[in-house]
């Protein structure tokens, strides 16, 4: 019987550190290309968990990639960065969970690193 209450503390414990607003990825469109790195509108991953109106404020990730980065089509097939135009919607898949949010509060600059971008549509 004692072990019941501290099974149901160590799944609260679970419970309430599960329930952050990390991504491991998000939908944004290229605002902004630059070396090694593309300037990406990541708003829905920023206000993610707010509840009520969301400011109407826009903003911008500096997403990294690395020679391991992978890039491809929502099919599957493999494309370069050259592909990967201004303009473009991807959706980025980072290297770790990241609180976006979290990290825009604290009003300093941050670099997330993609895992791989998925090219969802581009402007030609």
């Amino acid at each position: 019987m004692k072990r019941l209450p501290v099974v149901l503390v160590f799944l609260a414990l679970l419970l309430i550190s599960g329930c952050g607003n990390s991504v491991d990825s998000f939908t944004g469109q290229v605002e902004k290309i630059e070396e090694n790195a593309f300037l990406i509108d990541c708003s829905d991953a920023a206000t993610k968990g707010i509840e009520g109106p969301v400011n109407a404020i826009g903003y911008i990730c500096n997403v990294q990639y690395t020679e391991e980065t992978i890039f491809r089509d929502v099919d599957g097939n493999s494309l370069h960065v050259d592909d990967i135009l201004t303009g473009s919607m991807v959706n980025v898949i980072l290297e770790e969970p990241t609180d976006i949010r979290k990290k825009i509060e604290k009003n300093v600059s941050f670099v997330l690193i993609a895992k791989e971008f998925v090219l969802i549509s581009s402007e030609s």
